[in-house]
């Protein structure tokens, strides 16, 4: 994916109050990881992998013509157990000036997974997504 423009990521702080749901037999837990931290490590990661400038910033700063703004908050997170794998599904919502966009990162794992390792797999996707209808014409 390119995308000609580079893309500045707000967090919402109101998806600090997103509850992890679990559905379906599970065995153990795991601490629950810190959304923002998460999802800043997802981005750079994500970073690292795309010809797209990306970055995470606390504030707007100066409007930029070369420069996407987006506000990201979790809606909800959704974590099913099932017999023989357990999939995250992230629902986000991604606001840029007028427009909003509401995407679903996944992420299946088939052994053993955390809820950090998860979340930031399915942030992960769900930026990518993001960048992908967006930068698509």
């Amino acid at each position: 994916m390119d995308c000609s423009k580079s893309f500045e990521f707000i967090f919402d702080k109101e998806s600090n109050y997103a509850k992890i749901e679990k559905t379906g037999p599970s065995i153990g837990e795991s601490k629950i990881p810190g959304y923002e931290s998460t999802f800043v490590a997802a981005v750079e990661e994500l970073q690292q992998n795309t010809s797209t400038n990306l970055s995470v910033k606390n504030s707007f700063g100066f409007p930029n013509d070369n420069v996407v703004k987006v506000i990201v908050k979790i809606e909800r997170i959704e974590w099913n157990f099932r017999t023989a794998d357990a999939i995250m599904n992230t629902d986000l919502s991604f606001k840029v000036k007028d427009k909003e966009f509401l995407i679903t990162g996944t992420n299946t794992v088939y052994w053993h997974g955390t809820k950090k390792g998860n979340l930031h797999k399915s942030l992960k996707n769900g930026i990518y997504q993001f960048l992908s209808a967006f930068c698509t014409p």
